[in-house]
């Protein structure tokens, strides 16, 4: 079997489909894109659409190098198969091809043609020598591709649909493209119609299949329509195309690799293709996109992550069909933990970040962060990290952890505090005759240190806060509440705060009340900074 051809027409299909079609700049750049991936032969536009998709026709074709094809769309119409040719005159290194089609199904041909089949079938076999005599004339070596448009819907007259592709051929088409133009049928009942065009047509004849996604199976369609014998494959960007859009590139490029068919492409470049698309013509990734979408290598489940984590460093994935690094997404694959998670997110999420972590302390933390998780959804990565480092500090302090401990110490890690425009680096705090505190504080990626003296080392602490921040902020209420019982129990610091005429509250948990105190009263600050910054009183 002969390898695929892949037939790219985003730049025509996908273009077609946009609210802000793209301008002769954008349809350049993503041209050169497509040169970088591999993709050799390009459908650039449709010439007589607009004098924009004229000019792009014309500039495309200018610059394409040698060994590519370089093809415009046309009607079997006079005007735009003359506009067309006019697109194609000026190419100097690719090869030319003008692509032309025209309805062949019996509602296409009845009722929006108005036109019998031998007209319909004349009007082609027209076209297609007006567009070849033209061609010549300009002393090019051209192509010709005819496609019967909805091909898909041809089940019930496919005899006369061959018979007049055979006739078409003879009048010079070199490729026949059989276009599911909307998708209503199954991948097996449209691949057979494929098969019998196949057997039917002279072998040097090329053809062609362009599918379109309305039931979600342009891919599957295209796949199985090349295994019966199609041999180019028309395919978009990020599955641009009207309506549910067109057979997406990556994804069939990607499938026929995996099935040990040689496609030519770089699969390295296609995640980078694909976000620098996505950002060119404004149309977001679906998170869940096969290969594209951000969170197609994630693992939530706590079966999957067990399973993810025991094959991280083979070939084959337990839950991936490839390694991310095919498609440019290497290290893409991530554990994430929400409530259906379990012990081996905790344990890979924490070594990822470089602690050293057992078995045992990943199981102990697991029922306090899903029961958080189960109200707030999925923790961050930091926030799981955070976790286990407070945890680590908490047996340090002391005795004996319990159920309680971690419940309170997730809680508070895990509570949203907003925008965070002061952050604690570094607390040092010495009681005695002369209470001391030494504060770091960070802000904007500079970390500002002060020491101060106090009443107390809260009181010292609060106020070396005011040095750095500059801001003297009253204290309405501050208070201690117990959280677990025992001589080592956690402490819950509530500190409101007040200036300007507003008032904010902040909390923090923890053994240290000193440094407890101190994210209190920043949880509050940064509260006051935000209101004042929206103009809104807490």
């Amino acid at each position: 079997m002969k390898p695929p051809v892949f037939y790219d027409v985003t730049l025509r299909d996908g273009n077609q489909a946009l609210a802000r079609p793209m301008t002769v700049k954008q349809k350049l750049e993503v041209f050169n894109w497509l040169v970088a991936l591999g993709v050799k032969h390009i459908e650039v536009g449709y010439p007589n659409a607009s004098d924009m998709d004229f000019q792009a026709c014309r500039a495309i074709a200018e610059q394409a190098p040698s060994g590519m094809i370089i093809s415009v769309l046309a009607r079997c119409h006079r005007l735009d198969i003359d506009c067309a040719v006019r697109a194609l005159a000026n190419v100097s290194q690719a090869t030319p091809r003008l692509h032309t089609f025209i309805g062949m199904s019996q509602f296409h041909m009845a009722h929006i043609l108005g036109k019998t089949p031998e007209e319909v079938k004349d009007m082609a076999i027209i076209g297609i020598k007006r567009a070849k005599t033209m061609l010549e004339a300009t002393g090019k070596q051209a192509q010709i591709q005819f496609s019967p448009e909805h091909f898909g819907d041809c089940l019930v007259n496919l005899e006369w649909v061959i018979s007049a592709l055979k006739e078409i051929v003879a009048a010079g088409a070199d490729v026949i493209n059989l276009p599911n133009t909307v998708e209503r049928t199954r991948p097996a009942i449209f691949a057979g119609m494929v098969r019998k065009v196949v057997e039917a047509l002279p072998s040097n004849t090329i053809i062609a299949v362009h599918c379109h996604n309305d039931l979600g199976m342009a891919t599957a369609t295209t796949i199985e329509s090349y295994f019966e014998g199609a041999r180019q494959l028309e395919v978009t960007l990020n599955s641009l195309g009207e309506r549910a859009g067109n057979t997406n590139l990556y994804e069939t490029a990607v499938a026929l690799h995996l099935a040990g068919v040689p496609v030519g492409l770089d699969l390295s470049r296609i995640y980078d293709t694909a976000l620098r698309l996505s950002e060119l013509i404004g149309v977001p990734i679906s998170q869940n996109a096969p290969i594209i979408g951000q969170e197609s290598f994630y693992h939530r489940s706590g079966v999957h992550q067990h399973g993810a984590v025991r094959t991280f460093e083979r070939a084959k994935k337990a839950y991936l069909p490839f390694d991310p690094a095919l498609v440019g997404r290497a290290g893409d694959e991530e554990l994430r933990f929400t409530s259906q998670s379990g012990y081996a997110a905790v344990l890979a999420i924490v070594k990822e970040a470089g602690h050293l972590i057992i078995e045992q302390e990943a199981r102990e933390l697991v029922p306090a962060l899903k029961e958080v998780a189960s109200g707030k959804g999925e923790l961050t990565p930091e926030e799981v990290v955070a976790v286990y480092e407070q945890y680590q500090a908490l047996k340090i302090s002391k005795t004996q952890v319990g159920s309680e401990d971690l419940a309170a110490l997730v809680g508070d890690i895990t509570r949203d505090r907003g925008q965070q425009i002061w952050q604690r680096v570094f607390t040092r705090a010495v009681a005695g005759d002369h209470p001391t505190a030494t504060i770091s504080l960070r802000r904007n990626g500079e970390a500002i240190t002060r020491a101060a003296l106090g009443d107390g080392p809260v009181d010292a602490a609060f106020e070396a806060i005011r040095q750095i921040t500059g801001i003297p902020a009253k204290i309405e209420k501050y208070r201690i509440d117990n959280v677990t019982s025992g001589g080592d129990s956690l402490g819950k610091v509530v500190c409101c705060l007040m200036h300007d005429g507003r008032c904010c509250e902040g909390s923090s948990t923890g053994t240290d009340i000193v440094i407890a105190s101190v994210d209190a009263y920043l949880d509050a600050l940064n509260q006051l900074l935000v209101g004042e910054s929206n103009g809104k009183k807490p």
